[in-house]
């Protein structure tokens, strides 16, 4: 049986062995080679052609980030980034995303439960890296969006709210998304895979990015048009109807396919409160199936409901779920997601 080639990349020895006995722990995986700096990891990547590469941050010489910009226009692969330096709340790790990596696992405390976690996570991330679509390196790329609203973008909008679940990948698929998104837009909540701190970090520098506001969503907030809410991390997000008005309602109960915030729970809220029928709904790229179901039940409540092509999706894995259980009714490119929406909000 083929194996799947990973080389690991980082300055310590004890590090690299640890990595190499999780990765080899799957009969699935291979280590081909391990690198203390860039420049031995670069000769190598040419000689051994690996599959993956897990990717420290500081290291002599040149910094992970660095070497992660120079090395994907030449060398396209998906990279998981795999440092302290990349804990959950940190900027470094949208910048790692940014720069074109496929995922992030953060290195263990050294408990035992942080042992087990950050290899489960390792193992699951390389698996999913297997469908990355390598050739969107490029489109990870910072963009520098501009605050300047055109007038002839404003649209007079019918439906009430938008709901987006996204994951792996979707820190860039949003920004790219909502870069066309301006305030005459209805309120768009998002649920997005990410770890406690890190969404309010990533909600701020959207919000400096982007024509409209957004903000990591807390309980209670009134819905409010040209406002984007995410939801925060390790909390579901909902909406709630409270004296006719639609409010966020955040929650701390178990998780919902593996995740909190589930994209799930987001989407049956907007059921629950009887909105489906003035909802526009959008699934993007992420890996699992978190979503669907949700999605289909939008959809047979009313909803409008979108999801990203493969073509443009990181993971082609939700979308995917989704589409194949019948509850997309418009599969687009990235690009035509936030078009559509003015088409369809508008009628």
């Amino acid at each position: 049986m083929k194996k799947n080639k990973v080389i690991i990349v980082d300055d310590q020895r004890t590090v690299r062995g640890m990595i190499k006995r999780w990765i080899e722990s799957d009969p699935n995986w291979e280590v081909v080679g391990e690198a203390s700096n860039p420049f031995e990891a670069r000769d190598q990547i040419i000689e051994k052609q690996p599959d993956v590469m897990t990717l420290d941050v500081h290291m002599p010489e040149m910094d992970g980030i660095e070497f992660l910009k120079k090395l994907l226009p030449q060398h396209p692969m998906p990279v998981i980034m795999f440092s302290s330096s990349t804990t959950e709340g940190t900027a470094i790790t949208l910048e790692a995303l940014d720069a074109g990596a496929f995922d992030y696992v953060t290195k263990p405390s050294g408990t035992p439960e942080s042992l087990i976690e950050a290899k489960e996570d390792l193992l699951s991330k390389l698996h999913a890296a297997l469908n990355y679509n390598v050739s969107l390196y490029q489109n990870t790329k910072s963009t520098t969006p501009s605050k300047i609203v055109s007038a002839k973008r404003h649209t007079s909008f019918k439906t009430k709210v938008i709901v987006i679940g996204s994951s792996t990948g979707g820190t860039t698929a949003l920004r790219k998304l909502l870069d066309d998104v301006d305030e005459s837009f209805p309120p768009i909540l998002v649920a997005q895979h990410m770890p406690e701190n890190f969404t309010a970090l990533f909600a701020g520098r959207l919000n400096t990015e982007l024509k409209v506001k957004v903000i990591e969503a807390k309980d209670k907030q009134l819905l409010e048009n040209g406002t984007v809410y995410i939801a925060p991390g390790n909390f579901h997000l909902e909406i709630q109807k409270l004296n006719g008005e639609l409010y966020t309602k955040i929650t701390q109960f178990e998780k919902v396919n593996g995740h909190r915030p589930s994209v799930d729970v987001l989407f049956d809220s907007v059921v629950n409160c009887g909105i489906a029928n003035q909802t526009i709904s959008i699934i993007l790229t992420g890996m699992g199936s978190d979503g669907a179901k949700g999605l289909l039940n939008l959809k047979n409540n009313g909803s409008i409901t979108l999801g990203q092509n493969k073509e443009t999706c990181v993971v082609y894995g939700m979308p995917k779920v989704a589409f194949e259980i019948g509850a997309v009714m418009y599969q687009l490119p990235l690009e035509s997601i936030a078009d559509k929406t003015r088409e369809i909000g508008s009628k």
